[in-house]
């Protein structure tokens, strides 16, 4: 079946096993998931093709278990951590998602863009690494339009129903399933299915009438992302890294310059929506009027995405009913691509099991595998993440040089929250001023004996 179908007709009495809302990594993974274990899918897309990328988003595929935002979870909240090892051949690839079940395996044939580490650069060009080496691969930046209409065939070739063009206007819990309404050019459908995935990202009114969002706080508000996609830059480093250029003065965040596919390079920013920003203003000082203007002469923006994404906390218990939320609708970016995916093919095996065996029992699985396969609710992660004011608010160009030059000279690798609490006590001693802005005095440090 053409993965570009249009919207549905006549589909009021069809009933489906599972009805899958949203044709993202997760979604497209479910789908593939749950035709392939024989259940009768439909998978709603709302964009007029499946399996395109029309916004700003990740497309990296992290290999390690480490978040975003810090390296560090307790060892007995890491057992369940999805990673990923990717076998390259000579015309496809397999990309392995670890601590899963061995059939989630994805083939993949586009390209493989390799990151060997993540750097942080500030305004005089002192820098330090997350990774202590750089001669391991740290992730791979992938086409993720490839990897999309890859899932899509697959799941297609199973059976799989997909529906672009559609948008799910709203979804009821039912006793014996759920009932969802769908809209197109040519009208209104109303289905019935015994299971739904909604993977339909960040703002999701589903989640919101089927009263997940219940309890959950606002949480620090909605983040506006920006990028950049250009060509011939001079890159810093001999291998290709993850940059994160550090000017407070310029912008009250980090600016993330790395690999874009094919053969080009992303500049983006982000800023909280209610702020004064002009992300496009940020990136293009960047590109003309910073300390890393150089690596820029003779770039050309050849394309430009945004998004926003809400930053609301994790949603506990994920699936409820007769409905799993998958991905960025349930919590913030943490998943990214290799989460999403697993989220997915996590989801339509419950799914499965759901159906089988009754949903109490499935949504337990999931609801564990969700709660112990990211950060969100591990309480060391969430310490490190708010223990450490963001550097580039409360520090001025020249303490983020002196603070650079004191984690080069010490040979530390890692994360900015994870250095500066690791650390804390010799920073203390050292760069007491610069200290005092980033923790605030009443918590306690953690972590690893002091840098020398």
């Amino acid at each position: 079946m053409d993965p570009t179908l249009g919207p549905p007709h006549g589909l009021s009495s069809v009933k489906y096993d599972l009805i899958i809302i949203g044709g993202g990594p997760g979604g497209c993974m479910a789908a593939r998931t749950a035709a392939r274990d024989g259940l009768k899918v439909l998978l709603v897309e709302k964009n007029n093709e499946a399996g395109r990328v029309t916004r700003f988003c990740s497309r990296s595929l992290r290999l390690g278990a480490g978040g975003f935002s810090s390296n560090a979870v307790a060892t007995d909240e890491n057992l369940k951590r999805i990673s990923v090892t990717i076998e390259v051949g000579s015309q496809h690839h397999r990309i392995h998602l670890q601590n899963m079940p061995s059939d989630a395996v994805i083939d993949y044939r586009g390209e493989l863009n390799p990151v060997f580490n993540e750097t942080f650069v500030s305004p005089s060009g002192h820098s330090f690494s997350r990774f202590h080496s750089s001669r391991d691969i740290e992730a791979f930046v992938i086409d993720k339009e490839q990897l999309l209409q890859g899932l899509l065939a697959e799941a297609s070739a199973a059976a799989c129903e997909i529906r672009a063009g559609t948008r799910c206007q709203s979804i009821q819990d039912t006793p014996d399933g759920v009932s969802v309404v769908l809209k197109s050019d040519t009208g209104e459908a109303v289905l019935s299915a015994r299971r739904a995935i909604i993977a339909d990202g960040s703002f999701s009114p589903l989640i919101e009438q089927l009263g997940f969002n219940n309890g959950r706080s606002a949480g620090p508000g909605r983040l506006k992302f920006m990028s950049f996609v250009i060509d011939r830059v001079t890159f810093p480093f001999p291998e290709l890294r993850r940059v994160r250029l550090c000017v407070p003065s310029l912008h009250p965040g980090i600016v993330n310059l790395g690999p874009w596919p094919p053969g080009m390079f992303q500049l983006s920013a982000a800023a909280s929506v209610d702020a004064d920003i002009s992300l496009p203003e940020v990136l293009n000082k960047f590109l003309t009027n910073s300390p890393f203007s150089e690596i820029f002469a003779g770039s050309t923006v050849v394309a430009k995405q945004a998004c926003n994404m809400d930053r609301r906390p994790a949603i506990r218990d994920a699936a409820r009913g007769n409905v799993i939320c998958v991905g960025d609708n349930a919590a913030f970016a943490e998943t990214a691509i290799k989460g999403a995916l697993g989220c997915g093919f996590t989801a339509a095996r419950c799914s499965k099991e759901a159906i089988e065996r009754g949903a109490d029992g499935a949504n337990a699985l999931y609801n564990d595998y969700w709660q112990h396969a990211f950060n969100y609710f591990s309480r060391e992660y969430n310490r490190r993440v708010a223990g450490v004011r963001d550097f580039t608010q409360a520090l001025q160009d020249a303490e983020t040089d002196i603070l650079f030059e004191w984690i080069s000279r010490h040979g530390v690798s890692g994360l900015p929250n994870d250095i500066i609490i690791e650390n804390r006590h010799q920073l203390e001693q050292e760069l007491p001023e610069i200290c005092a802005k980033l923790l605030p005095r009443d918590r306690d440090s953690v972590g690893r004996q002091p840098a020398h």
